[in-house]
């Protein structure tokens, strides 16, 4: 009895392991739950302390290149406020300044080291570009590449804190960019788009989409941004899509590159069209000349000295009241001349400060006149070396026409040198007046040799003089003394 009663004690005494194994594992678990939840209390603490601004504003200066001050953060939740962050270059940053207003960021909470954003949204973004730039404080280089250190937890926690922060998308209700020049003036700005943008820190790429706003380019029109895709890394936006609007109807399609390096410097591609004549003339070419341009454009060199060059065509061209076209009309009874539809209007162009290159300049009216040649415009003044060719049949009704003045047959047409001169209001030309001349002196030729000898008289040059306004007053002189002999004609 004894036996079995010692054998009962120690089977009482004996610890199932099993129990041992659950109660311990119990315990670890209940241990680590705690702990975690102290370590994600400890870290929900630090993110929304001051501590986790501070590191914001040391990580975006090392990224940045620039002196940060970001306002203190307020939190709802999982959400982060902050009124403003600002960004001052120094010497070496790709940028002068940047300034966000109303940021609020959604937390996406933390995973392989870095801080996830998942979306940013900003009321107002503003973006400078210029030689202004700040000076890096003293023994700053030193403190910019240390790592700032998170909240303490256990060693092997730590890969959860955060090193870096990750943003999936930037959304502005109102972006800016600015390129100014050394005297302060604004040479471009980008103002009011609406943009998203997908930052990628690691490689200092922005890719950046836009609709809505205005584009200015000093002495340029304002342009309308319809829609934009680009991408900036540092210094250099390159341009993979832009839609412009221009004037009341002007359509601007284009891709390029901008550097904002240096003094800068502009390789851009553009489409234009849609643009009416109109709106690129001024003066009484306005009531003379209409259409609608189009053509290839590009713009490159320095903000301050941009060159746009290309070939424009106009289409649905009309010209009306020409000088020397209304003249060709007059002797040749041919309304036509004084209103011309074209069937081609097209030139090469080349614009460089105060300078416009018109070459190889073509105007067309199918059957009855072609122009070609080219013209400077510096500033108001103008001047051309033009080829005026009218069709063999216009001519017969002007008389001297064919042998003193469109002496040179070519493709179809009889072909008179003409000069243009003056100022873009007040053009002047050379061949109307040798028109008149060479009409008057045809027909003097036919005249009785007594009436002939006098009539000469006005067109021998007086003094030397051998100018086209006063030939041609000469020859309209002439004209008018025989005027009761002309009356056939």
């Amino acid at each position: 009895m004894s036996k079995r009663r010692s054998r009962k004690q120690s089977k009482s005494r004996g610890v199932n392991p099993l129990v041992v194994v659950l109660v311990a594992g119990g315990v670890l678990l209940i241990v680590m739950v705690i702990g975690l939840l102290v370590i994600k209390s400890t870290i929900g603490a630090w993110l929304k302390g001051d501590e986790f601004r501070q590191f914001l504003v040391q990580k975006a200066g090392v990224v940045m290149g620039s002196e940060i001050e970001l306002a203190d953060m307020t939190w709802q939740g999982s959400e982060a406020y902050a009124e403003r962050f600002r960004a001052r270059g120094y010497n070496g940053a790709s940028f002068s300044e940047i300034g966000l207003d109303g940021i609020r960021a959604q937390s996406g909470g933390i995973s392989d080291g870095a801080f996830r954003v998942p979306e940013v949204t900003v009321n107002r973004f503003q973006l400078l570009f210029s030689d202004r730039r700040i000076k890096r404080p003293p023994g700053e280089d030193a403190v910019v590449t240390q790592e700032f250190e998170g909240p303490e937890i256990p060693e092997w926690l730590s890969r959860f804190v955060p090193n870096r922060i990750e943003v999936d998308e930037v959304a502005i209700s109102s972006a800016t960019v600015s390129v100014e020049n050394d005297d302060g003036t604004t040479s471009f700005e980008l103002s009011g788009v609406k943009a998203k943008i997908r930052p990628d820190f690691q490689a200092k790429m922005w890719e950046i989409g836009g609709q809505g706003g205005k584009l200015q380019v000093a002495d340029q029109p304002v342009v309308k941004l319809k829609d934009l895709a680009m991408r900036w890394q540092e210094t250099d936006i390159f341009i993979d899509r832009c839609a412009l609007g221009i004037y009341e109807a002007g359509h601007i399609d284009g891709t390029g590159e901008i550097s904002f390096s240096g003094e800068g410097n502009f390789d851009l591609d553009l489409q234009i069209s849609s643009i009416d004549v109109d709106e690129l003339i001024e003066g009484e070419w306005r009531d003379r000349l209409s259409g609608i341009v189009e053509g290839p454009v590009r713009i490159s060199g320095p903000p301050e000295a941009l060159i746009y060059e290309g070939t424009l065509n106009v289409i649905d061209a009309v010209v009306e009241e020409i000088p020397v076209l209304t003249v060709i009309s007059k002797y040749t009874r041919n309304e036509q001349f004084k209103y011309l539809v074209l069937s081609k209007a097209q030139t090469e162009f080349k614009s460089n400060g105060e300078l416009i290159e018109l070459r190889d300049l073509v105007l067309q009216a199918d059957g009855l006149v072609r122009v070609e040649g080219d013209v400077d415009i510096q500033g108001e003044a103008i001047a051309g070396a033009l080829q005026v060719g009218v069709t063999a049949g216009t001519l017969r009704w002007i008389p001297g026409a064919e042998r003193q003045v469109f002496v040179e047959s070519r493709d179809g047409f009889l072909w008179a040198p003409l000069n243009l001169t003056g100022t873009i209001s007040e053009p002047k030309e050379d061949l109307s007046g040798r028109l008149i001349a060479a009409a008057g002196e045809a027909i003097l030729k036919e005249l009785p040799e007594g009436l002939l000898n006098e009539a000469q008289k006005f067109l021998n040059p007086r003094d030397g003089a051998s100018d086209s306004d006063d030939l041609q007053e000469r020859g309209k002189s002439v004209i008018d003394i025989l005027s009761p002999f002309l009356k056939g004609l």
